[in-house]
């Protein structure tokens, strides 16, 4: 491995690290709120007519995992794309292969940690969103 190289893949590192540093300090509570509003769209009407029934862990797990990975590519492909401007479509998927696979215990805590978080955000929102449904069914009912 050439020098330039070396420098290339240490500063690609440095840029990982820093992303999943920030994953872990800010942006974590963030994709399980996101994740519970996506879900909240998606069942808004079986949550306002009571028939929403909770997700199980798979689910949410899934619901989690693509968000996660597309926060991922969108910070880390541009990472590999500017790192490695030379390289084609097929070895930049490679090149990402390698890295997805050197942070795949970080991944599976992550993944973990906001499934946690995303299932205590959606409760929460269900709960506060059918009260107000019940609040206007009174209001506007009696």
């Amino acid at each position: 491995m050439s020098l330039k190289e070396t420098i290339a893949d240490d500063a690609l590192a440095e840029k990982i690290v820093r992303y999943y540093g920030y994953t872990e300090e800010v942006s974590l509570k963030n994709v399980a709120k996101t994740v519970a509003k996506l879900m909240i769209n998606e069942y808004f009407d079986n949550i306002c007519s009571g028939n929403f029934k909770n997700l199980t862990d798979e689910e949410m797990r899934q619901w989690v995992t693509e968000e996660l990975n597309q926060r991922f590519d969108e910070k880390v492909v541009a990472a590999v794309e500017q790192s490695y401007p030379h390289l084609n479509e097929e070895e930049i998927d490679a090149k990402l292969a390698t890295i997805e696979s050197l942070y795949q215990k970080e991944h599976e805590a992550q993944v973990e940690a906001v499934t946690k978080a995303a299932f205590k955000e959606l409760r929460s929102r269900v709960v506060s969103l059918q009260k107000e449904v019940k609040a206007l069914k009174k209001k506007y009912t009696t």
